[in-house]
């Protein structure tokens, strides 16, 4: 009886070892990636196109203190695939909530679904070595940048003659002229072969886009407000894109943080936390336009452009 029972364990267990060599062990991190892939699901996202995307390497990252951001809680960042090739990225806590931080999806540029609206058509300018005074490259900068696409946009939609015919390399240039740019050291090495960086402050930017249409006889008015969800959300409704400034991961190095300047294009919702959706000057996903999605909570101000009246 004894011998026996000692058989049927022995059995039982071995049977029971041969399941869990078989089923697929699970992290943490790869659970908390597909339950973000499952709330974007369920926000209408992931439809059509991006139905198949998949989650694909997660690694832990461990944020590094910057001249515009303190050490933070490491999180977690993964790619996503689709049958295309790349999909996009999540990036999440690793702690507490464990809530979405930044995500994109590729090709979803325009949306209208109730939890989440995005307008298309802001030419995705990307930033671009300059021969700096000292005769070394310096980037384009993220200030001037934004404010050509969004320039580029309302001249492509033929609201205003704006743009001047100048290419768009040719207006982030004119828009440079305009600002008092400033030469940074990268010593945290942002860009490929430490190339300086480039910034200004959104006042400045106002100002500079307000001389550009008045020169150009463009009736609009160009103004500087804090950081408002309700304020962007009546700008989008009425088709106006915004510049936001925010602090945000650098997408190919994660780890670093910086102060940028985008385009904001939309707003939505995602399992209670609210996103700005932007097009990125130093973010060059698979397809064009794609628009990548930050925390509200990252957004400092508005550069907003709206129609004399």
């Amino acid at each position: 009886m004894k011998r026996g029972l000692l058989l049927t364990t022995l059995l039982a267990a071995g049977l029971l070892l041969s399941l869990l060599s078989w089923w697929p062990f699970e992290s943490r991190p790869d659970r908390d990636g597909r339950a973000h892939l499952d709330h974007l699901r369920s926000s209408g996202l992931l439809a059509g196109a991006r139905a198949q995307t998949r989650l694909g390497e997660v690694r832990r990252i461990v944020p590094v203190a910057t001249r515009w951001s303190a050490p933070g809680e490491p999180f977690w960042w993964a790619e996503l695939n689709g049958p295309d090739g790349s999909a996009g990225y999540l990036a999440w806590r690793e702690s507490g909530d464990r809530a979405l931080l930044d995500f994109s999806l590729e090709g979803l540029v325009a949306i209208d679904l109730p939890q989440a609206q995005a307008l298309g058509g802001v030419p995705a300018i990307q930033q671009f070595p300059l021969q700096g005074a000292d005769g070394q490259a310096v980037a384009s900068g993220c200030v001037p940048t934004a404010g050509a696409s969004l320039i580029a946009y309302w001249s492509n939609r033929g609201t205003f003659d704006w743009q001047a015919d100048d290419s768009h390399e040719g207006l982030v240039r004119r828009v440079r002229d305009r600002l008092p740019m400033s030469v940074i050291a990268d010593v945290e090495g942002y860009a490929d072969g430490k190339m300086a960086l480039a910034g200004c402050f959104p006042g400045s930017l106002a100002v500079g886009l307000q001389e550009d249409a008045d020169q150009y006889r463009i009736p609009v008015r160009v103004t500087v407000a804090p950081f408002r969800s309700e304020t962007l959300a009546e700008e989008l409704a009425a088709g106006r894109p915004a510049l936001v400034s925010c602090v945000v991961l650098v997408p190919r190095k994660p780890e670093l943080a910086w102060g940028h300047e985008v385009v904001a294009v939309g707003q939505a919702e995602i399992a209670g936390v609210r996103f700005v959706g932007v097009v990125d000057n130093y973010f060059a996903p698979r397809i064009p336009g794609t628009i990548r999605w930050i925390q509200a909570e990252r957004c400092s101000s508005l550069v907003l452009v709206r129609p004399r009246r």
